[in-house]
């Protein structure tokens, strides 16, 4: 919370620029996506470092175990086609409210399981809930137009997800060692609670009007070759992300014979330097986010070069690994998020369907990336999780080159000014 006061300080006010446009959206609720965005990541990362004394507790496998995060994944993207779309025609205020009030529910849900089946099948009722992240993105695109300003707006927005998911299996983590991993899914129940009360009593609409083009029109929008590429590009990054998650806690305590607080410890590490290196790349002003993102996807592919290397000399390692991980993790941010302004500057008027199609990308590809990486790491061995995880890092920057950046369309290369009032033209 501490590091979402110190982003929004330098948030800006929006203007509107239409007269149906929504009125400039204050930084309380800037704040509560922040959280709510933090939260639906927290729900995942706080259980992976129990995943092995969870695998026992419920009579499941690693296989299973490793699953119901990448399960997770799956259902989130294809609900938040629904959801995300039809807070398009029917407002962004009801669906935050259906999606997080299933959250609570859903959490609970996860706590009172007794079995592997029971488990997964609440862990796809959060995966319905988390349909509302795409929202969220669309609630940005209609309060901020201007890329600069909105993409201070997703920094603020991802760095609070940072601090949620560094903090996420460190909290978990002691649950389990300590008490309970069930514990640790009630606290979570509360907190949606609360967060559906606020987003009950606060929250106002802001959906903009006029959108009449039909659904097919927007899908041909939306999935525009250039477009098309910066998901592609988006599903590598988060790719990186997911195999890094899902798999961490296996290598470090089955492979590797490290406990579950140095598992957390680690974990709370990755998400850091991802917060830092997001906080230290957007000082370096460079003129646009197209700039941002040619720089930020360059060095992702470096780290991923990096990684690879290692992985292949001295996979025996783990600071092998730990190394590559963390230098994937201080460019991971700010790669994400200027690919992210990229993909929806030309798509105001159908913010909450191209959302829908993003969360798509950020979900189904990464999961079964991931669950390759499972796999392999399963039967080969740690090298296997390196050489998967740094083919990802590689893999975005080159599809974001060869696709946008090296050819980027002229809506990308029309400059935006950090920290002036825009000009006319702009």
């Amino acid at each position: 919370m501490a590091s979402s006061r110190c982003c929004l300080a330098r948030l800006p006010s929006k203007a509107p620029t239409q007269s149906q446009a929504p009125q400039a959206c204050p930084s309380s609720w800037v704040m509560y996506m922040g959280v709510v965005y933090a939260f639906i990541y927290f729900s995942t990362d706080q259980y992976v470092p129990s995943l092995p004394q969870m695998e026992s507790d419920l009579a499941g496998s690693q296989a299973l175990m490793s699953g119901t995060v990448q399960l997770n994944l799956v259902v989130k993207s294809i609900f938040g086609l629904i959801s995300a779309g039809l807070s398009d025609r029917i407002g962004r205020r009801p669906v935050v409210l259906a999606c997080v009030v299933l959250l609570s529910l859903a959490s609970s849900c996860c706590a009172c399981a007794g079995r592997i089946e029971w488990f997964i099948a609440a862990r796809v009722l959060q995966g319905m809930g988390e349909s509302v992240e795409p929202v969220l993105f669309a609630m940005a695109r209609d309060y901020f137009p201007n890329p600069s300003e909105r993409f201070r707006v997703m920094t603020t927005l991802q760095i609070s997800a940072i601090v949620g998911t560094a903090v996420a299996p460190l909290y978990g983590g002691m649950c389990a060692a300590y008490l309970s991993w069930r514990l640790s899914f009630f606290g979570l129940a509360v907190v949606w609670g609360l967060l559906a009360a606020y987003a009950f009593w606060a929250m106002v609409e802001s959906r903009p009007e006029g959108n009449n083009e039909s659904y097919l029109k927007n899908v041909a929008r939306i999935l525009d070759p250039r477009l098309l590429c910066l998901l592609l590009t988006e599903s590598c990054i988060l790719g990186q992300y997911f195999t890094f998650n899902a798999n961490v806690s296996y290598l470090m305590e089955v492979s590797f014979s490290r406990s579950v607080m140095a598992t957390s410890s680690v974990m709370l590490v990755f998400g850091a330097l991802c917060g830092l290196g997001g906080l230290s790349i957007e000082r370096v002003q460079l003129g646009s986010v197209l700039r941002l993102g040619r720089v930020t996807l360059s060095l992702l592919a470096l780290s991923g070069i990096i990684s690879m290397l290692l992985g292949l000399f001295f996979s025996d390692h783990l600071w092998c690994y730990l190394v590559g991980s963390f230098l994937q993790a201080s460019v991971l941010m700010m790669a994400w998020a200027s690919t992210n302004v990229l993909f929806f500057e030309p798509l105001k008027d159908c913010a909450g369907m191209a959302a829908s199609f993003e969360i798509l990308a950020q979900s189904i590809p990464p999961s079964l990336l991931s669950a390759m990486a499972t796999q392999s790491m399963m039967k080969v061995g740690p090298k296997a999780l390196t050489l998967w995880q740094s083919g990802a890092c590689i893999a975005g920057g080159a599809i974001f080159w060869l696709g946008f950046g090296w050819d980027p369309p002229t809506w990308a290369l029309t400059p935006q000014p950090s920290h002036t009032p825009a000009s006319p033209e702009a």
